[in-house]
């Protein structure tokens, strides 16, 4: 089952945010029945005892506040892309100047 961009969760949220609450929610809750029924659905190649229990790992990843879990990481590169665009994808560049800096406060020219 295809979790991320899933049409149907996609359909739900258009329709909360339409005003549709009833039936938003019965969508959504059809969105997770089809999810728990279709087995591990993790990411992760870690061998971790969290592995597969989202409720879990994502609590213990919002405690540390060190990283993001990796179910995440597609979602967040994908927005921090569209950011970068604006400064016409220039970060990369920004990355490469800045690399080696120990500190770095982005003033190292």
């Amino acid at each position: 089952m295809q979790i991320d961009n899933n049409e149907l969760a996609i359909r739900q949220n258009e329709l909360d945010r339409a005003g549709h609450k009833k039936e938003a929610y019965e969508m959504k809750m059809e969105f997770l029945r089809q999810v728990r029924e279709s087995g591990d659905h993790c990411p992760c190649k870690e061998a971790c005892p969290h592995h597969g229990n989202c409720f879990e790992c994502v609590t213990i990843h919002r405690g540390h506040r060190d990283h993001l879990p990796m179910c995440m990481w597609d979602m967040i590169n994908e927005r921090l892309h569209a950011l970068s665009l604006l400064t016409e994808g220039s970060l990369m560049e920004y990355e490469k100047k800045c690399a080696g800096c120990a500190g770095c406060t982005g003033d190292c020219g």
